[in-house]
């Protein structure tokens, strides 16, 4: 698993730039047309609460939302 505080600028496990935000639900057809062109990723329907945030388009990696948490 990989985490980050904000949408990596590259992938953590392949390098890659290609990451994008991961959509959760009942796609919509311009939903649709963005996963056809590689802007998002269809997450589906069923979400868990402890689903990942972005993945890679390249290597299929998905990335958590880890909350910054200050320390005392």
């Amino acid at each position: 698993m990989y985490y980050s505080h904000q949408k990596p600028n590259k992938c953590p496990k392949c390098d890659s730039s290609k990451v994008v935000k991961i959509v959760y639900g009942e796609p919509s057809y311009e939903d649709s047309l963005e996963a056809k062109a590689g802007k998002i990723i269809l997450g589906g329907c069923v979400i868990t609460g402890n689903d990942p945030r972005w993945g890679c388009i390249d290597c299929q990696a998905k990335i958590f939302k880890r909350k910054f948490r200050a320390f005392p």
